[in-house]
């Protein structure tokens, strides 16, 4: 009996569980948020690696690949919100689970922290036959944690998790390699 299909969906209804908006975090100097930057921009860039853990299941040790590219003119606006992103999830075998990548549709950021969420435009998944990836939307968190790596979160739609524009979870995961810059 195949069980990879079952750990995957128990692993993503357990991170969905803490899936929750993000509010923006206090900025340290009191400055307004209109006070730093201009109009209120975000920004979230960068490409990281992380291993998966043993809460993944059979998937305990995959190596995965975030890459984000995310700018909006005003925080929190889906309205002004513009990039892309890319992930690739690589089994421990060397066989591919899931390659996709899209449009960003929100960005929220609050401090360190950002999510981004999205809609996948071009993907597969050969680990789940059958699975519809394109149209699909995603949320990806950061924490920018400078140079003791970064961490990561992530909600799939596909496996039937709700995405709302800038909502997401905490990032749970540390990065292995890679470097994310949140601005805003």
């Amino acid at each position: 009996m195949n069980r990879r299909p079952a750990v995957t969906a128990a692993a993503l209804c357990l991170l969905a569980t803490v899936a929750a908006a993000v509010p923006a975090a206090a900025d340290p100097t009191g400055a307004a948020p209109a006070d730093r930057g201009a109009a209120g921009t975000a920004r979230l860039h960068g490409t990281g690696g992380a291993v998966l853990t043993a809460a993944f299941g059979d998937f305990a040790g995959d190596p995965v690949r975030f890459e984000l590219d995310a700018r909006a003119d005003v925080n929190t606006d889906p309205r002004t919100t513009r990039g892309h992103f890319h992930v690739r999830h690589v089994h421990t075998d060397g066989r591919l689970v899931a390659d996709f990548e899209g449009d960003v549709t929100c960005l929220g950021v609050g401090g360190r922290e950002a999510i981004a969420t999205g809609v996948i435009t071009k993907g597969e998944a050969p680990w789940f036959p059958g699975l519809t990836l394109v149209g699909q939307k995603v949320a990806v968190s950061v924490e920018d944690d400078g140079p003791r790596g970064d961490r990561l979160g992530w909600v799939w739609g596909a496996f039937g998790l709700p995405v709302a524009d800038c909502q997401g979870t905490v990032p749970f995961i540390r990065t292995t390699g890679g470097d994310f810059t949140v601005r805003g």
